[in-house]
């Protein structure tokens, strides 16, 4: 389980780099749950169980993934819960049921970019470049 969380990690975080990470058709291939369509989604949510948590945990990894490779992204989801995307999701599955849960994450996504947190609370300025003095010696 462990290799599989870790497979969907890495995997939606190239998804989740660039646009031109796709194919010639804009496509690319979709692991996990994050390939059932929003339908199956509903219904697993409705169950409850086993079954929702394994999307929870996709969602999960996806956006941490978006996290580690977005532009400037510290938390994506900006002062939004996890409910919240939840509620959203929930919408825009029924609204959508043919559409694969990556697809609609990933639309989520891009929502959430303009109000997501760009730095680390607590934190006042960007990361500490290192800057060599002119006694320094240069590589």
């Amino acid at each position: 389980m462990k290799r599989m969380v870790c497979l969907t990690v890495f995997v939606t975080m190239l998804a989740a780099t660039d646009a031109t990470a796709r194919d010639m058709d804009d496509e690319y291939a979709v692991f996990g749950v994050g390939a059932e369509d929003c339908a199956t989604y509903l219904v697993a949510r409705d169950r409850a169980g086993a079954a929702e948590r394994w999307y929870h945990h996709w969602l999960s990894g996806y956006l941490t993934a978006v996290n580690n490779a977005g532009a400037s992204t510290f938390n994506i989801l900006g002062e939004k819960s996890l409910a919240d995307i939840l509620d959203w999701l929930e919408g825009y599955c029924a609204a959508n049921p043919n559409t694969n849960f990556a697809n609609a994450v990933a639309g989520m996504v891009t929502l959430l970019y303009a109000d997501r947190q760009n730095i680390a609370p607590g934190k006042t300025g960007g990361w500490k470049k290192f800057t060599a003095s002119p006694a320094s010696p240069q590589p």
